[in-house]
């Protein structure tokens, strides 16, 4: 038999939260002397080390309080089991909720570096979006798995932080700046240049694919958009500037023919 102060040195549980466990009912001893004194065996010793061990997983006292006490007919193997699975279940889903608000942060900052201000409006539709899983309904929609599979892996997400995104919302910026530039402009066509440059650096995708995804964002009516920062003026800008550079700019076939 363990008298108070003795099973609070042998689990390094203070002598007053032993007390108030007693006064909640989750660990009262198994005898109490007409002087007061409370006395706890062996079987609580387990019991205890039982309570300590689901408090450092995260358990609050109540629910504690009924997975040591509950006898359902369950072996206690059976009992515990139960326990653990119920609560992989909570952590399972809590690291889903953790990971939309992660994504949803992302796309918010993103979202500021793109455009320099975003509405509480904007972030409801963000969030919304990602939640809704939007993303996903849009590629099934119009792309086969094998496409599917592709675009999610090759093609800049916002939702993200990675080199890629970054890299992209630089260029976007840039064409926002320069969307009223002639395209045929040493500006223009500098730009050109630096788009091509991440095609071929970042996406590793047929072209094929890439016009068909190209055609599928390209907003129904101004001025929405299906993804961030490609409006209908910036999408004919970045096309216009493009088959300049391909035809007309250093390098083209048109400026490369001999006379």
């Amino acid at each position: 038999m363990y008298l108070v102060g003795q099973l609070s040195k042998e689990t390094n549980i203070s002598i007053r939260t032993l007390h108030y466990y007693d006064e909640i009912g989750l660990l009262k001893p198994s005898t109490k002397s007409n002087a007061g004194y409370r006395y706890y065996t062996k079987d609580d010793l387990i019991i205890l080390q039982q309570i300590i061990a689901l408090k450092k997983l995260g358990f609050r006292l109540t629910h504690i309080k009924e997975i040591v006490q509950e006898n359902n007919g369950n072996s206690k193997i059976e009992r515990w089991k139960q326990v653990f699975e119920m609560e992989l279940d909570k952590i399972e889903e809590e690291k889903r909720r953790l990971e939309h608000m992660e994504r949803s942060l992302h796309a918010i900052i993103n979202s500021l570096n793109l455009t320099g201000d975003v509405s509480a409006e904007d972030i409801l539709l963000i969030i919304q979006s990602i939640q809704n899983g939007n993303e996903e309904k849009f590629l099934e929609r119009h792309f086969t798995k094998d496409e599917q599979s592709i675009i999610k892996k090759q093609l800049p997400d916002l939702t993200s932080e990675d080199e890629k995104i970054k890299k992209w919302i630089e260029l976007l910026k840039d064409v926002h700046e320069m969307v009223d530039e002639p395209i045929e402009s040493h500006q223009s066509q500098e730009l050109a240049k630096r788009i091509m440059q991440y095609i071929s650096e970042y996406l590793e995708m047929e072209d094929s694919l890439i016009d068909k995804y190209w055609e599928k964002i390209k907003p129904d009516h101004e001025p929405s958009e299906k993804v961030l920062g490609l409006n209908q003026k910036t999408m004919d800008y970045i096309e216009k500037i493009l088959y300049w550079s391909e035809n007309f700019g250093e390098g083209s076939r048109t400026n490369g023919k001999q006379d």
